[in-house]
């Protein structure tokens, strides 16, 4: 028994809780931009009430006699938290008060003239340090002094930054919770809420496609993620639409596949039984026997290759030169054999004699003979244009190295309606009973020539024409005269 391989699984933070996280980081770093001015101008503050309490110190002691009792030196020192306190004059530089005379000053700091770039770098110093440095800070002085100097102790102000740092990080902290929070919150509901939404709906459709009770229903809002819900919503309906198409197809072409069999089996019996109407004297059975014999033939072929669109692929086309005129003769004569229908629709062949392609005869066979069968089956349906003959009309012309074939009709067009999507299987017939193929499988077949068919505009008195398209082929040089039928 194979041993099973446990692969622990990665906590999923999900997309709440990395905006979470994002929203606190950026407040933070906001916060960290405010919090390098805001230490800066604490420990400014902090020092010049410092110098307020030594300018009010010089006050007291200038004001009293001249000898100054040193229980009053000592609670001005106290009060400013000062070891010396040092008033320069004009032309002399008084001690004031002293304690504990320092050894040496450390760090030297001039409050007057101050940049703020000196007092960042000086903060940040004294947040940095590790020993008890000694500082002197100079400020403006009282009694028309030139400036007033203290020197103090570092290590207390380096306390009461920290303080307030901290301070700083715990309102941060609580800033960085709300914002988030409500930031959370709002994404949730505006983008989250609608992408799970989303999400969700494209995981259902797709365990079940067929299921048109999975679609999306859009909530109707008006901006971005209410535009993808629409959208959502129309990609699924045509994706049903499509799957219930081809699955259509594919029972047509099993269908087909079976029917196609049996219908072999059938044509073969009629094969054999229009041999004997070549013995016959009559001269219209000797005239079309040959052409009864060819189309049994051709249904035949179709039956054994299950030629079904959609489901069996067509054979590459075997080009060779071929006469055109002779190829829509023949579909005409198949379609039409007494050259006439009743209603009296007419054929008109205007390709010139001798007029080559190069192409696979038996396919352009069946892409003519699918087109003059529309264009029949609609003049016998709604009949031509007033002050008309039912006609069908085939010309061919060359230009600059292409073979253009137009075949034309006096019926009533093609529907506006079907227009877009003419030459989709199933989707082109208006006619009841038709399937929508005839012009699918000729486009297909004109492809395959590296061609292509298209519905023109057509000319006053005319209904529906089609434009095939082709690359041109060497002309001989004896065309073969091409004696015109009864359809022709």
């Amino acid at each position: 028994m194979a041993e099973r391989l446990e692969v622990p699984l990665r906590p999923r933070l999900g997309l709440a809780g990395s905006v979470l996280l994002l929203v606190i980081g950026f407040v933070m770093l906001a916060e960290i931009a405010v919090y390098v001015p805001a230490i800066a101008l604490f420990r400014e503050n902090w020092l010049r009430d410092r110098l307020s309490a030594a300018s009010t110190a010089v006050l007291l002691l200038d004001a009293t006699a001249a000898q100054v009792p040193d229980r009053l030196i000592e609670d001005a020192l106290e009060a400013v938290r000062a070891r010396t306190i040092v008033l320069k004059m004009q032309d002399s530089r008084r001690l004031l008060a002293s304690g504990a005379p320092p050894q040496r000053i450390d760090v030297r700091y001039d409050m007057r003239n101050a940049s703020f770039l000196e007092s960042v770098s000086a903060a940040f110093g004294t947040l940095t340090t590790r020993r008890n440095r000694t500082l002197a800070v100079i400020g403006p002085a009282p009694l028309g002094g030139e400036y007033i100097e203290i020197t103090m102790a570092e290590a207390p102000l380096r306390k009461a930054m920290l303080v307030h740092s901290r301070n700083l990080l715990a309102l941060s902290l609580i800033i960085s919770l709300i914002v988030a929070s409500l930031a959370a919150l709002s994404i949730n509901y505006l983008v989250l809420r609608p992408v799970r939404r989303l999400t969700s709906s494209i995981i259902s459709f797709g365990d079940a496609p067929e299921d048109a009770s999975r679609i999306i229903r859009p909530s109707g809002m008006g901006h971005e993620l209410g535009r993808a819900e629409d959208a959502l919503a129309d990609m699924q309906r045509a994706l049903l639409r499509e799957l219930a198409e081809k699955k259509n197809l594919a029972a047509l072409g099993l269908a087909v596949a079976k029917v196609s069999h049996d219908l072999r089996n059938m044509l073969a019996s009629a094969q054999l039984l229009s041999d004997r109407f070549v013995e016959s004297s009559d001269p219209l059975a000797k005239r079309l026997a040959p052409k009864l014999i060819a189309t049994l033939d051709r249904a035949i072929a179709f039956c054994q290759s299950t030629l079904t669109y959609g489901r069996a692929v067509e054979r590459a086309p075997v080009m060779r030169p071929m006469g055109l005129r002779g190829v829509i003769r023949e579909a005409a004569e198949v379609l039409m054999p007494d050259g006439a229908v009743a209603g009296r629709i007419t054929i008109r062949n205007d390709v010139p004699k001798g007029f080559q392609i190069h192409a696979d005869p038996e396919q352009m066979f069946r892409v003519f003979l699918n087109l003059l069968r529309n264009a029949q089956e609609a003049l016998q349906t709604a009949g031509p244009q007033p002050g008309r003959e039912a006609e069908i009309i085939i010309t061919a012309t060359s230009r600059n190295g292409m073979v253009v074939v137009d075949v034309a009709d006096t019926g009533p067009g093609v529907p506006q309606n079907a227009q877009k999507r003419l030459f989709e299987p199933f989707k082109a017939s208006s006619r009841p009973g038709g399937t929508g193929l005839g012009l699918a499988i000729a486009a297909d077949l004109v492809r395959a020539h590296g061609g292509t068919i298209a519905l023109m505009p057509s000319d006053p008195g005319l209904g529906a024409a089609f434009r095939i398209t082709l690359p041109a082929a060497e002309p001989l040089a004896h065309a073969p005269e091409e004696p015109v039928s009864p359809a022709a």
